[in-house]
């Protein structure tokens, strides 16, 4: 028998936070008490993590969300991150922008 594996492809949005210094701590919060739940509760994204811009001078941060579906993960983009980013706004104002890129995960 020959074992057939499903290739499995990521999708990943890219979301980077660029953070005021002064506001690191309130937006740290922000993220634990809105941003993650309301990811979570969408059920649009299979994975997220956070990780830190190492090569810049104020506080960035690279936000994956992934998912295996592309129509579940263009929901999320289209539908469920506006709304949030639109609450990041009237929170944070300029002091915390935003921006996004849509990747998707390659084998060589």
């Amino acid at each position: 028998f020959l074992s057939l594996q499903k290739i499995m492809i990521m999708y990943v949005y890219n979301l980077t936070a660029v953070v005021n210094d002064q506001e690191l701590t309130a937006w740290q919060e922000w993220l634990q008490t809105l941003y993650f739940p309301t990811v979570k509760e969408s059920n649009s994204v299979e994975r997220t993590r956070v990780l830190r811009v190492m090569n810049a001078t104020e506080p960035h941060f690279a936000i994956h969300h992934e998912q295996q579906n592309p129509q579940e993960m263009l929901r999320f983009i289209k539908e469920i991150l506006p709304v949030v980013l639109e609450k990041a706004a009237e929170r944070f104002g300029e002091k915390v922008l935003f921006f996004g890129t849509e990747l998707k995960e390659v084998s060589y």
